[in-house]
């Protein structure tokens, strides 16, 4: 996800150019989940024409913010992390701070004489209530071998949910965005309500591909976030279906980081599943 966010902010930042005039602009990937450390993911947002230079993206990782986190009762200044098999590979996190439910964290980025803050909770996760699996339809046709990862989630909250959907074959190094990526429960009143998961991908023909395919191993994670998050990627066609150089942008970018700053601070729970496609 955050090479995912990192091409994003490139893209939108090289498409509002002329807007921000090459200010340095803040991106914020940050994330609490339930029982476990805040991670925070800085970068600076750089306009790239065409091509994107792997020097200026290693020169783009934040390495030297101040970031505090707080849960109301306690305070503390994250630590800066370093993980080689991911990007960015340095990251700051919380090292006595663990997500709870029923708190509200404050995020507060301090670098250059600038403050950025923003305040998140950690929402409920989903309830799955049954896992099918259906012939995936290709313009309505049955295109034999793949399949369709059909969910029944429960929808008995007081309060609308949103979340976003990741999924990869077990062999692949990083989970991908699944179709849909994004979906929330604010039109649906039923107690119970199906989501059909594909995993696309387009081949050198510009072919739609589904890689669910039988007798394959595949990873799921529905991740629950916050509204805040669900409005970032949805302003930024988060639903990504079409490859990204067919994607729009608009300069109207959802954040709740303050202070002009690009991406989110969220609370996430993630419910996990790992498959063998049955035929």
């Amino acid at each position: 996800m955050k090479q995912i966010l990192l091409v994003f902010s490139l893209l939108v930042f090289s498409c509002i150019e002329n807007t921000i005039e090459n200010e340095d602009q803040l991106t914020v990937e940050g994330y609490i989940t339930l029982g476990d450390f805040a991670n925070i993911n800085l970068t600076n947002s750089i306009p790239f024409k065409g091509v994107i230079d792997s020097l200026e993206v290693i020169k783009s990782i934040e390495a030297k913010a101040k970031v505090e986190l707080s849960n109301g009762n306690e305070t503390e200044i994250l630590t800066l992390k370093k993980d080689a098999s991911k990007f960015p590979f340095l990251f700051y996190r919380s090292n006595t701070i663990k997500g709870e439910l029923d708190k509200t964290y404050k995020l507060t980025v301090t670098i250059r004489g600038k403050s950025f803050e923003s305040e998140t909770h950690v929402p409920e996760k989903s309830n799955i209530l049954k896992v099918e699996f259906t012939d995936w339809l290709d313009d309505g046709i049955i295109v034999p071998g793949t399949k369709n990862i059909n969910l029944i989630i429960a929808n008995n909250k007081l309060e609308d949910s949103y979340f976003k959907v990741l999924i990869k074959n077990e062999n692949d190094n990083r989970f991908e965005l699944a179709r849909p990526f994004i979906f929330n429960t604010e039109n649906i009143i039923t107690d119970t309500f199906p989501l059909s998961i594909s995993y696309i991908n387009f081949n050198e023909h510009g072919e739609r591909e589904n890689l669910i395919r039988v007798g394959e191993v595949i990873e799921l994670k529905l991740v629950a976030i916050t509204k805040q998050q669900f409005d970032f990627w949805k302003s930024i066609e988060g639903d990504v279906t079409t490859p990204l150089e067919n994607s729009s942008f608009t300069n109207n970018i959802k954040s709740n980081i303050s202070n002009g700053a690009f991406g989110y601070w969220s609370g996430e729970q993630t419910t996990a599943f790992k498959f063998k496609i049955p035929e």
